[in-house]
Order: structure tokens, then C-alpha cells, then sequence
């Protein structure tokens, strides 16, 4: 027995190690891309500076870095609190007597677990409003905060059926659950892409279409340009709940679209919204979206393998002290959760080099497709004094979590990128 729980072991630690190396792997690669072509670029004018953070970003930044990691941990404390203490059983023993139904036992034990992991993460949460108020970047009413403390706790129960599923398949199935498991939850992302955009943001904000003025057809001319027709532009009233400036892309066939927060059309010129338009616009035609959902399809595949080989160990392990009999007992749920946050946390390194090549990329397009290159530099510079974002963040946070390259290389990439003007050879 000890030498099969080394064997485990050693397979455990295998994994988590190929996630940190392929994380450096990927860092390594990606980032030339954050430096512009030599070949097409020319020196930036002198004029042209990103200001010094003044002492209050810098550290509104220190906090959001600390929070992060500060937040992970929270969240696996209180996973293993809830199944250490028991509280996973006595909510298992409430669900179960309910109904036979199944379906019925997994909603109500998720439904108590949800709402023990929303208390847990109260005061984290509260001190995140805080200091978004604190820094003036905050719009939000305490009541409008509490409000969307409850709409994200009634959508979480989204999952209910994906928990109902997963432990139907660990009982019948228990050599390929995890592989029943991962073709379901394939359709399952791709229907939530597709329906995000369109019921569950705007239970959140209002969406109405771009409005009518000389800048929407620019906008859409811009699109058209892009090869985009009948783009889809919306403006998004933002700012009942924050001062910041930014737009995305979001959807997936019939849904996607380019959504501008109603801040950004307040805090830039005309010129900037279209420089952050043809940003957008290179998401969406680079096809970034579809991307993003088969790399998480993938990482979907490779997290669900590591579950079924930990799974067992963890529960054969710890779960007959903490009242979980079985692997495919509703109270070993926690684990479940504290196994992928883990996973999730360990291969953030690259999911962050994905994403600010992709970021990148859209940079590039978007100056190929508008020539504002001062107006983009001007964004990514508004960015840091409405945002408060970090020009320039320690290069471990940029591999950690970084999502987007630092807006100081943004802004040398933009005024230095000029392929249409680099001289015939």
C-alpha cells in the first residue's frame, strides 16, 4: 500500500511539474511577440512618454497582486474546511433523504455548498469593493454590490446539472467517467458562449445597440473594412458600476459581438474608439473566440485525466474519516473543487501566454487595419490614468497573470509598428 501511495505521488507530482514547465515553455516562445518587427518599425517620437504610475496605482496594484494569491488560498482553505469539518456529509446527509431523484439530491447539496462558499468569500469579496471605492474607480452602490453577490450566486447553480452528471458517470462508469464527462461539457462550453452574451450580461448591464452618430458609421465602415458585415456594435452602460475604460469582444456565431463600455465613449475621442475598435475587430476576425474555446476544451481534457487519477487517492485517503464512503458520495464535492481550483491555479502561467499573444496579435491587426497608432498609444496611456493599471508590473506577475503584455510595450509597439510605410527593398 505505501508503495502504491508513492507511486501515486510521484504521478502527481509529475503532473504538476508539466504544468510548470510547459507554463515557461509557452512564456519563453510568446515572448519575442511582445517586441515589434525590426523590419517594419521606425524610432517612436521623443515627445511621446508614458507617464510615471503616481505612488496611489502603484499601490491599488500591490493590492490587486496580493489579493490574487490571497484569494486562491482563501478559496482552498475554505474547500478543505467544508469537507475536513464534515460539513460536506451533513449537507450530503440533508440532500439525500429528499427526494430519490438524484438530480434533486445534487441540486440541493450544491445549492448548501454554494451558499457556504458565498459567506466564505465575503470578506474578500467586501474588501475588493472597498478598495475599488477607496481609489475612486468604483461606481457601484453597496445595494447594487449586494445585488450582484446574488445574481452570481443563482447563476453558479447553472452547474447543477454538470455535478448531477459527473456523479452519475463516477458511479456507472467509474474506469471512463471523466471521458463521458469531457464530450459533454464540449457542447456545454459552446452553448454558454453562445448564450453569455445574450442572457446571463444583461442581468448584469443594459445593451443597446451603438448609437447612430458619425462614429458608429465609422465604426461600421471600419468593420466592413475588416471584412465584417453587419457587425454587431454595442454600447454598454458600464458605468453604474465602475469609472474605468474598456470594450471586448464576447459570443460565438450568432451572438458574438463588439460591446463598448459607455465610459470608454465618455473618456475617449473618436479616434481612440476606433483604435480600440480595430483592437476588437482583430479578435473577432483571428477568430481569438474560437480559440480560446478549443484551448479550454483542451485544458478541459488534460485537468478531467489528472481528476480521475487524484480523485481516488484523495478520497481513499482522507474521505472515510470526513463521513465520505464512496468516490461517487456528493460530499466529496469539495475535493472535486479544490483538485481543479489547484489545476487551474498552477496553469494560469499559460493560459496568461495564450492570451497576451492573442492580445498582441490584435494590437497588430488593429494598427494594420486603422493606421492610428498614436491614438492607440493614447488608449493603452488612458488605461493607466483611468484605470489604474501597471505600465510596467514585475515581470513574475506578467508570467503569472498577466493577461495582456505590459501597456508599456503595448505603447512602443504601437508608435514603432509601420509595415505600410517600410521602404521597398
Amino acid at each position: 500500500m505505501q508503495c502504491c501511495d508513492k507511486t501515486i505521488r510521484i504521478r502527481i507530482v509529475s503532473a504538476f511539474l508539466l504544468f510548470a514547465v510547459a507554463a515557461a515553455v509557452v512564456a519563453q516562445v510568446q515572448n519575442p511577440l511582445n517586441k515589434p518587427d525590426s523590419s517594419t518599425v521606425t524610432s517612436p517620437p521623443h515627445h511621446f512618454t508614458i507617464p510615471k504610475p503616481r505612488p496611489e496605482i502603484l499601490a491599488y496594484n500591490r493590492i490587486g497582486y496580493a489579493l490574487y494569491f490571497v484569494g486562491t488560498a482563501w478559496e482552498l482553505l475554505g474547500l478543505w474546511m467544508i469537507f475536513s469539518s464534515g460539513l460536506s456529509a451533513k449537507f450530503s446527509n440533508i440532500a439525500n433523504p429528499l427526494s430519490r431523484f438524484r438530480l434533486i439530491r445534487a441540486a440541493v447539496f450544491f445549492a448548501l455548498l454554494s451558499a457556504f462558499m458565498l459567506a466564505w468569500r465575503l470578506p474578500l469579496s467586501l474588501a475588493g469593493f472597498l478598495i475599488e471605492r477607496h481609489y475612486g474607480l468604483s461606481a457601484m452602490s453597496p445595494w447594487l454590490w449586494i445585488a450582484d453577490l446574488g445574481r452570481g450566486y443563482l447563476f453558479g447553480l447553472i452547474k447543477i446539472p454538470a455535478v448531477w452528471l459527473g456523479y452519475l458517470l463516477l458511479e456507472r462508469s467509474p474506469g471512463r467517467w471523466w471521458l463521458w464527462l469531457w464530450a459533454a461539457s464540449v457542447p456545454w462550453t459552446l452553448a454558454m458562449a453562445v448564450l453569455y452574451p445574450v442572457f446571463i450580461a444583461p442581468a448584469y448591464n443594459h445593451f443597446k445597440p451603438f448609437p447612430d452618430t458619425p462614429l458608429r458609421r465609422e465604426l461600421i465602415s471600419l468593420a466592413d473594412r475588416a471584412g465584417i458585415h453587419g457587425a454587431k456594435v454595442y454600447l454598454v452602460d458600464i458605468s453604474r458600476r465602475t469609472k474605468k475604460l474598456n470594450a471586448y469582444v464576447a459570443g460565438l456565431g450568432p451572438t458574438k459581438r463588439i460591446v463598448i463600455w459607455d465610459t470608454t465613449l465618455r473618456g475617449f475621442s473618436d479616434d481612440q474608439i476606433l483604435a480600440i475598435a480595430g483592437h476588437e475587430m482583430g479578435h473577432y476576425v483571428l477568430g481569438h473566440v474560437w480559440q480560446g474555446f478549443y484551448a479550454g476544451a483542451f485544458g478541459a481534457f488534460v485537468m478531467l485525466w489528472l481528476l480521475s487519477r487524484l480523485l481516488p487517492w484523495v478520497i481513499g485517503r482522507f474521505g472515510e474519516r470526513k463521513g465520505v464512503r464512496e468516490i461517487h458520495d456528493l460530499a466529496g464535492l469539495p475535493v472535486v473543487l479544490i483538485i481543479f481550483t489547484g489545476m487551474l491555479f498552477l496553469q494560469t502561467p499559460i493560459e496568461s501566454a495564450f492570451t497576451r499573444w492573442q492580445e498582441h496579435e490584435a494590437d497588430r491587426y488593429g494598427l494594420q487595419l486603422t493606421h492610428l497608432n498614436e491614438a492607440t498609444a493614447r488608449v493603452f496611456i488612458g488605461f493607466v490614468e483611468h484605470n489604474y493599471s501597471d505600465p510596467d508590473p514585475p515581470s513574475f506577475i506578467t508570467f503569472w497573470f498577466g493577461s495582456h503584455p505590459p501597456l508599456k510595450d503595448r505603447v512602443e509597439f504601437a508608435l514603432t509598428y509601420h509595415p505600410w510605410a517600410a521602404p521597398r527593398r
